[in-house]
């Protein structure tokens, strides 16, 4: 299976369609993972729960129509994109505890972050408020690197502390980050110059589940970002934790290598993506098949 898990997604679509079973099962689980990055990231977790089902659910329902493998991801990123429209708009604020926060609020530990890295989070602070100008980002991220890899490095910087700091269970803050993540920062603030771009940044992100993780994680302090951090936050207990479920495409059956009409597929399931932390902090974000 660690095999299976490996190959290009085109590679396991035409497996599937040849009645590969495994190879289904994981391409499944790879369009999961995603909606639930792209939905998480552009609503939050509570507001994007049902976006992300109904998308996995319309995902299982229609994947059997998909011939051409080089149309599968425009296809599927088109039906994400009408689910979140469904919802609304992006979510601008939020302060929502879970466990990528620990259970803690996300804006009392960007809190913690300012006065620890204040250089990193006065960038991106104005990076993803949306009130500064460009210039202004620029001139923050000249000592890191420049925009955008200095904001990249930035969010970085903050997630190793926050890590390293407050028991939040991060996966991906790597010491270097690559230079094809850098738009990762534009994304998260809702800087991309067109709809257009933003669209085939999402598609590129089925291409790395590591990104999606990425993205998935820091998405509530991304949105707690856009709407500001206050001055001053007096102290108060940390709320509980609730544990989000995502959602799991499920193929109970490849389809017929001889026919199509035979393709068998099976309906949404609810797994838990993230396990409570103090059970297993270290796999809080799991990108498995089921």
């Amino acid at each position: 299976m660690a095999g299976v898990e490996a190959r290009p997604l085109k590679d396991l679509f035409r497996d599937w369609r040849g009645g590969d079973r495994d190879a289904g099962q994981v391409m499944a689980q790879r369009f999961a993972d995603w909606y639930y990055a792209v939905t998480t990231a552009r609503l939050g977790e509570e507001r994007g729960d049902a976006a992300c089902r109904a998308s996995c659910q319309r995902f299982s329902q229609g994947i059997g129509e998909v011939k051409d493998p080089r149309a599968l991801v425009l296809w599927a990123h088109q039906i994400v994109r009408e689910e979140v429209e469904k919802v609304g708009s992006r979510s601008t604020d939020g302060d929502a505890p879970n466990p990528y926060t620990a259970g803690q609020s996300p804006k009392r530990l960007l809190f913690r972050a300012r006065v620890a890295l204040p250089n990193e989070m006065a960038l991106l602070e104005a990076c993803y408020s949306g009130r500064a100008s460009r210039e202004e980002v620029d001139r923050l991220a000249a000592p890191l690197g420049g925009n955008p890899i200095g904001v990249l490095r930035a969010r970085y910087r903050i997630k190793a502390w926050l890590r390293d700091n407050t028991g939040v269970p991060f996966q991906v803050a790597p010491e270097n980050p690559v230079l094809d993540r850098a738009p990762l920062p534009l994304y998260e603030s809702c800087r991309m110059a067109t709809p257009d771009e933003e669209a085939t940044f999402e598609q590129w992100m089925i291409t790395d589940l590591d990104l999606c993780r990425d993205i998935a994680e820091f998405a509530h302090y991304a949105i707690a970002l856009r709407g500001g951090i206050p001055a001053d936050m007096p102290a108060t207990p940390a709320p509980a934790p609730s544990v989000p479920a995502a959602p799991v495409v499920t193929l109970a059956e490849p389809p017929d290598s001889s026919s199509m009409t035979n393709v068998i597929i099976g309906g949404v399931v609810v797994t838990v993506l993230v396990a409570a932390v103090a059970v297993v902090a270290g796999l809080v974000a799991m990108f498995v098949l089921r």
